[in-house]
């Protein structure tokens, strides 16, 4: 099944900045799957006034499986006394996915993915690959571990990743490694839990296909264009999670359409939404953003 993105959320994507599209253009990007072909949903832990951790992006996670369980739990203490709180915190969290867990169980990794897959740009080729294959000859492999998070309010799906990317005929290490956290527009109206799942889930499906697309993008440029290193100084950066303000110390890498891609004091990027939608690219050259 292909997912068709919604008109809106595609507009929001960095892929299309003035100088940032060509650089990731003119090579071949195989994407792993892993085995597992369910992706992880989980409640977000609300930490505005709670005691139970910090909501910093900070997972020191050896694998991708010490990842996913960092992300769910978002730092929370994990020593042995601690472990009631924590279990008891995250199933409360993850009664926000109760109205759509019937929806969840019809996604796949694949499906997520393929989006990423077509938008391909000349010159280029993306594909998909199995757990057990390996890249063709002079492609880049892309592996990525990715959890989404439901807000409690059910605004907004963000997602965290992990992307290891590989060159060409690298082997015996994990490549270049990115955290990467990309927090989708706030869903209006009175009904959100309507919004998600109306057309059998379409905007559940479509969001988090275009939150993984835009992380895979955020990776690859970075990696191929040094997008994620630059001399811009660290500041307090404002963005919007659902409908609060939240403030981040980072360097702006690019903005674009209502969105800023951050680089944290921790290293890892951000694609988070603003307050005001700007139509200025990475040059200063004007854009027109497609309204949703």
């Amino acid at each position: 099944m292909t997912l068709g993105l919604a008109t809106g959320w595609a507009a929001d994507s960095t892929e299309s900045e003035p100088g940032a599209g060509g650089v990731i253009g003119g090579r071949g990007w195989a994407l792993k799957l892993p085995e597992d072909d369910q992706p992880v949903f989980s409640g977000a832990l609300d930490y505005d006034g709670a005691s139970v951790g910090s909501h910093s992006m900070l997972y020191p996670a050896p694998n991708a499986v010490g990842f996913i369980a960092a992300v769910i739990t978002h730092g929370l203490i994990v020593e042995s006394q601690k472990n009631n709180q924590r279990k008891t915190a995250q199933e409360s969290a993850d009664k926000v996915l109760d109205p759509y867990q019937s929806l969840l169980s019809t996604i796949s990794y694949r499906q997520l993915a393929q989006p990423w897959v077509e938008d391909v740009q000349p010159g280029a080729g993306r594909k998909l690959i199995d757990a057990t294959e390996s890249p063709k000859s002079g492609e880049w492999l892309i592996e990525a571990t990715p959890v989404f998070l439901m807000a409690q309010d059910r605004r907004t799906l963000s997602l965290d990743v992990l992307v290891s990317i590989r060159e060409p005929g690298a082997k015996g290490d994990n490549g270049h490694q990115q955290r990467i956290r990309v927090i989708s527009p706030a869903v209006e109206g009175e009904d959100p839990v309507g919004a998600w799942a109306a057309d059998e889930g379409r905007k559940l499906k479509e969001v988090s296909a275009w939150l993984f697309s835009e992380s895979l993008n955020i990776a690859m440029r970075t990696v191929i264009d040094g997008a994620g290193k630059n001399d811009q100084p660290f500041r307090t950066i404002r963005y919007l999670e659902g409908t609060a303000e939240k403030m981040e110390r980072a360097q702006l890498i690019s903005e674009h359409c209502g969105r800023l891609v951050l680089r944290t004091l921790r290293g890892s990027l951000m694609s988070v939404p603003v307050k005001t939608p700007t139509a200025t690219g990475v040059n200063g050259t004007e854009v027109t953003c497609a309204k949703g």
